[in-house]
């Protein structure tokens, strides 16, 4: 098989897509914030709980994969209490998304 531009071709380290998307949000909240970025209607808030939900709810699979990656990347008898933390923030940013959803849910009806 012969890879296509673009394709990626065995692992990478997922380390540079998170940094990218992590880049991502904090220029749109430091947008946001500085008034270079608005939400314009109701909805154009709602489409955006819905990007973050779907952020948040990859955030959480991310995590819990690296919490039971971790393990097995060393030797070193901390690792499974790290990775034991990395699955609570899993948890966490699972309940974050719960909300978000709510949150979705609820401004759809504001016109």
């Amino acid at each position: 098989m012969v890879p296509v531009e673009g394709e990626i071709v065995g692992t990478y380290d997922p380390m540079f897509a998170v940094r990218g998307a992590a880049e991502a949000v904090a220029v749109a909240a430091k947008d946001v914030a500085g008034g270079r970025a608005a939400w314009g209607r109701p909805a154009d808030a709602t489409n955006s709980l819905e990007r973050m939900d779907a952020l948040v709810t990859a955030l959480a699979d991310l995590l819990r994969q690296q919490a039971e990656a971790l393990p097995g990347l060393t030797g070193d008898p901390q690792a499974v209490d790290a990775a034991k933390l990395v699955a609570e923030a899993a948890a966490t940013a699972a309940k974050l998304g719960e909300q978000i959803r709510k949150a979705a849910a609820t401004t759809r009806a504001v016109r």
